[in-house]
């Protein structure tokens, strides 16, 4: 995880650069798109080692591709499509759903083309999840040389893709979102946002914040938690396969029934959290000082148990990285379009209309400031 955070750290300076060119334009940001950027460039850095330039070009063909690949997923069509493999082709024909497929088929035929440089002996400048999962097939024909006699690859390529596109599918959307909201709740919330910087100016000073160092902020966690909590991004995905005929407060659940735990419900439930619609950093207070719900399952950003998402603490870095860096240079205030109308096409949560905020600049540059005292000395 530590040597991702210097990957990390360049896609947020890029985060930053579109950030400031916003700022300059004097109009909304849409904190929604500009985190779909982000994402997508930390994803295709650390996990393939992709060069793209998808915060700064809006029309990147990359960025285009990933939305339109989770926007049709969403539909009933693709659904289908998914569920029942047979009937694609009259699917593919009624719904026009090619570019769907082109856009998989494209990215599909790239990564073959990369693991095929790769094992030409093209190495990546920097360890990614590609090269790792490469070296791991290596390893097991290694291992196992009677499987590669037989031309057997334990850990075929099919694998190695199919895996990149769940870090795709898994770290996308969710960390997007999950940015967005956390932008959302501190526009409407100013004085968390002041709170946030005393804690990294005594902190940092006027370093910039390291891998460690952003683990250690104690506040920045709480409002982290907290945002999860109130806009989990998935929500309704943990499900869990009952094992044994089992009843539950007199419910009667029978060995091999899928259960599926609707995350939303329960972090809104006024029966485990007081107040659930609130905004309360202090309910996560290492300290005990929130009054957390005594049940371990009542915050599932993440799922919990041996099947708890492998990509919690990278997700984590992203956001408190990201967060970081937004409030020691702007301060986000809200306008007129900062109210959001929440959408669930169906697992991931969204805001119907992005999530919209003004910047106002925290830090002035040595030159801007020296540019402004000349014009005030100047001045009659």
């Amino acid at each position: 995880m530590k040597q991702m955070a210097p990957i990390v750290r360049s896609c947020v300076d890029g985060m930053m650069e579109v950030l400031e060119e916003r700022y300059q334009s004097h109009e909304p940001v849409d904190m929604l798109k500009a985190a779909q950027g982000y994402s997508l460039d930390v994803i295709t850095k650390c996990a393939f080692a992709w060069q793209v330039n998808c915060q700064k070009n809006p029309n990147d063909p990359l960025l285009l591709g990933v939305r339109k690949i989770f926007e049709e997923a969403e539909s009933p069509a693709v659904q289908n499509a998914i569920r029942f493999p047979v009937l694609r082709s009259v699917l593919t024909a009624l719904y026009r759903l090619s570019d769907y497929y082109r856009v998989m088929h494209r990215m599909i035929d790239n990564l073959c083309h990369v693991i095929a440089l790769r094992r030409q002996g093209q190495k990546p400048t920097a360890t990614d999840m590609l090269q790792l999962m490469l070296e791991a097939q290596a390893g097991a024909e290694d291992t196992h040389p009677e499987a590669a006699r037989r031309d057997v690859h334990l850990i075929e390529d099919r694998h190695v893709v199919g895996n990149a596109f769940i870090f795709l599918a898994a770290g996308f959307e969710t960390t997007a979102t999950s940015l967005g909201f956390l932008v959302y709740l501190l526009a409407t919330h100013p004085d968390e946002q002041e709170r946030l910087c005393a804690e990294m100016e005594a902190s940092f000073g006027e370093d910039e914040p390291t891998y460690e160092g952003a683990q250690s902020l104690k506040r920045l966690d709480m409002v982290v938690q907290e945002s999860l909590r109130i806009y989990p991004p998935v929500v309704l995905f943990v499900s869990r396969r009952c094992q044994k005929d089992t009843t539950i407060m007199g419910q009667f659940f029978p060995a091999g029934v899928n259960i599926m735990i609707p995350t939303w419900h329960l972090h809104h439930d006024p029966a485990l959290w007081q107040d659930p619609f609130e905004f309360r950093p202090e309910r996560f207070d290492p300290e005990g000082n929130g009054n957390l719900p005594q049940h371990p399952a009542a915050f599932l950003p993440f799922g919990m148990g041996p099947r708890l998402c492998i990509g919690k603490r990278f997700a984590l870095l992203e956001l408190k990285m990201a967060a970081c860096r937004i409030l020691r240079e702007y301060r986000l205030l809200p306008c007129e379009k900062t109210p959001i109308k929440l959408v669930v096409p169906s697992i991931i949560i969204n805001p119907e209309r992005g999530v919209l905020v003004k910047l106002e600049r925290r830090r002035v540059d040595s030159k801007s400031a020296a540019t402004n005292t000349s014009r005030e000395t100047a001045a009659p």
